[in-house]
Order: C-alpha cells, then sequence, then structure tokens
C-alpha cells in the first residue's frame, strides 16, 4: 500500500535511483582519484573526500528537496493525519538509500584506482554514507519549513553554504580574538554544530595527515585530546536523528 512507511521508503528510493544525476558520484569521484593518483595514495583519498564535501551537497539537496515538497505528495499526506510525520520520514529515508548507494559505490571505485586497502575503502565510505543521509535531513528539513519548493531549495542551500564556506574562517576567527576569554564551551559547541568538519579530521587523522588537518583539528586536540570515532558516529546519529525527527514533526503540523 502506498500509504505505508515501508512503500513510501521504497517509492522514494526508486524515484531517486530513477535520475541519471543521482549517479554522478559514480562517475565523479573515480575521476578526482584518477586526477589526484599521481600525488599519492593519501592525496588522492583526501581529494576525493574533500571535493565530495565541498560539491555533492548542493547535488543531494536539488534532488531530494523538490520531491519532499511536491504539493501532490502533501495533499496524499495529508489524508494520513495519524501518519503524517512517519510518512514523510520513510519518503526521506528511502531517498537517502537512493542517494547512499551510488556514493558508496564511487568511494569503492575511487578507492580502487588510488589502490587503497579495505580499511581505507570502508572508512571513506562510511563516511560519505553518513555525510549523504546527514544532507538529506537538511533537505528533508527544508522541505518541511517551506511551503514552496523554490524557497525550500533555497533554504537548505543558505544552510550549506553557512556550514561549509563560512563555518571556519567564523569558527578560527573567534578562537583568535578571544584567545585571552575562556571559550573552550562556545569552541566546543561550535566544533560539534558541524559534523562535516569532525569527518574531514578524522579521515585526515586516520591517513597520519596531521600537516593538513588544520585550525579545527587542531581545536580538537587542545580541547578534548583527539576524537575518536564513536564520537564522530555519535555527533552525526544526534544531527541526523535531529533533522529527520524536527522534519517530520514540523511536517506533521503544517496547515496543508
Amino acid at each position: 500500500m502506498r500509504g505505508s512507511p515501508l512503500a513510501l521508503f521504497a517509492l522514494y528510493a526508486r524515484a531517486v535511483l530513477r535520475n541519471p544525476w543521482s549517479w554522478a558520484p559514480l562517475v565523479v569521484l573515480p575521476v578526482v582519484a584518477l586526477v589526484f593518483a599521481a600525488r599519492g595514495q593519501a592525496a588522492g583519498l583526501v581529494s576525493v573526500f574533500s571535493l565530495a564535501l565541498l560539491a555533492l551537497p548542493p547535488l543531494w539537496i536539488a534532488l531530494v528537496v523538490p520531491l519532499l515538497a511536491e504539493r501532490e505528495e502533501w495533499a496524499f499526506w495529508a489524508a494520513f493525519p495519524g501518519k503524517a510525520a512517519r510518512l514523510f520520514r520513510s519518503g526521506a529515508a528511502g531517498a537517502a538509500l537512493g542517494l547512499v548507494g551510488p556514493v558508496v559505490a564511487g568511494a569503492g571505485a575511487a578507492t580502487w584506482l588510488l589502490g587503497a586497502g579495505a580499511a581505507e575503502t570502508w572508512r571513506l565510505a562510511g563516511l560519505l554514507a553518513l555525510v549523504t543521509v546527514y544532507w538529506v535531513g537538511v533537505a528533508a528539513l527544508a522541505a518541511a519549513l517551506a511551503a514552496e519548493p523554490a524557497r525550500a531549495l533555497g533554504l537548505a542551500l543558505a544552510f550549506w553554504a553557512v556550514l561549509v564556506l563560512l563555518y571556519e574562517p567564523v569558527v578560527v576567527g573567534l578562537a583568535v580574538a578571544f584567545s585571552a576569554w575562556p571559550l573552550e564551551l562556545p569552541l566546543l559547541v561550535a566544533i560539534f554544530a558541524n559534523p562535516m568538519e569532525l569527518a574531514r579530521v578524522s579521515l585526515l587523522k586516520a591517513l597520519e595527515v596531521p600537516v593538513l588537518v588544520g585550525p579545527v583539528g587542531y581545536l580538537l586536540d587542545r580541547l578534548l585530546g583527539g576524537w575518536g570515532t564513536g564520537g564522530l558516529l555519535a555527533t552525526f546519529a544526534v544531527w541526523i536523528g535531529l533533522f529527520f525527527a524536527t522534519a517530520g514533526w514540523i511536517f506533521a503540523r503544517r496547515d496543508r
């Protein structure tokens, strides 16, 4: 039945996979790996991940927001007042699954071209899968907040611009400007507010290239003495859960 969460999950997974742009990571990530292969395995893996963090979230947002913000779907879900939140979350989760497949496949192809081992392959694919689901959560929340697809798309892309383009300069600037003040707690909050940067630092540390860790990695070492996989997973789980739960709650209470 189309009104069941499982049916919506499968429906949206198929809808995403039918879009040729969903398969772009399967081509883009191996190409980036080939471009940077001459610089060594670690540089290639870092370049693949960095490009994915920068370029793929707008693509995912552009693919998911129109699906979740369609007026026809709003009208359909409105007929299930007791299940609207669950149905919306199921559709978003299905879209996430549809996007994760090509991303993981592209990461696997990239690591194979770079001659990386199983550990590096699993790490890169796992981090990119987490990043994908995170941004689908952002897209779902934007679609629930905004009544029009164009507004929802703009809202999600504005969030991406703040998190990806402005985040690190602002955090580092605050740390430098107020270095004489006790800023440990505000800095920790700012660091945990961006799982993307935590994922980047985690990959760099695993590859043992600390020279590229950057100021956020330095702050993590200074404030926490390091950062483990468990903490990274917990941070992603909190944000993903928050995005999906809030999106469903808002959607169920929207005036359709």
